[in-house]
């Protein structure tokens, strides 16, 4: 939107957000999930870090993973579609991830809006998800909410794709 070719993106896909969405970001989650693929086998295979699981069930938890990230990223580019703040919401939205996810402090020992709020962010899923099966070495069942989390984080984006496909064909950016 930054440089104005969304009308034409858009045209390339005979004006169907579907398979505009589809072409933007399948591409995107099949490398992070290749990235991811790499970064466990590195992990577990080569530095030996504790995986009581397996990496199979590991994999499908990063493919879970990418797909409820990209579905999220979908929506928060239509929170500011029209912004010049959109990087800056993100990068945000990223470092608080990092805070209330977890991995950096209890959320049971968290003010108990903020154990609620932690739930909004794909990446407290994640970290539920990796605790269960890699270090916990829980099957994959006792996982199912977070699965269930970030499935619907996927689905995100068919909540809005009329309104985004009317953004991208008639808004215009502004700096």
């Amino acid at each position: 939107m930054k440089t104005n070719t969304q009308k034409e993106w858009m045209g390339m896909a005979d004006n169907s957000i579907t398979v505009a969405l589809t072409g933007k970001l399948l591409p995107q989650t099949v490398v992070f999930f290749v990235m991811a693929t790499f970064y466990n086998v590195y992990l577990y295979g080569f530095l030996h870090y504790p995986c009581n699981s397996g990496i199979l069930p590991m994999l499908f938890a990063r493919s879970v993973t990418s797909t409820g990230f990209t579905g999220f990223r979908s929506i928060s580019v239509r929170i500011v579609y029209n912004s010049p703040l959109g990087t800056e919401h993100c990068s945000l939205w990223g470092v608080i991830s990092f805070s209330i996810s977890g991995m950096s402090f209890p959320v049971m020992a968290m003010n108990p809006v903020l154990q609620a709020l932690a739930n909004l962010f794909p990446l407290r899923h994640y970290f539920l998800i990796y605790v269960d099966l890699a270090l916990n070495g829980y099957p994959l069942i006792y996982a199912w909410h977070s699965v269930v989390a970030l499935m619907l984080f996927m689905l995100l984006p068919f909540f809005i794709l009329k309104r985004l496909r009317t953004v991208l064909l008639h808004y215009v950016y502004i700096p």
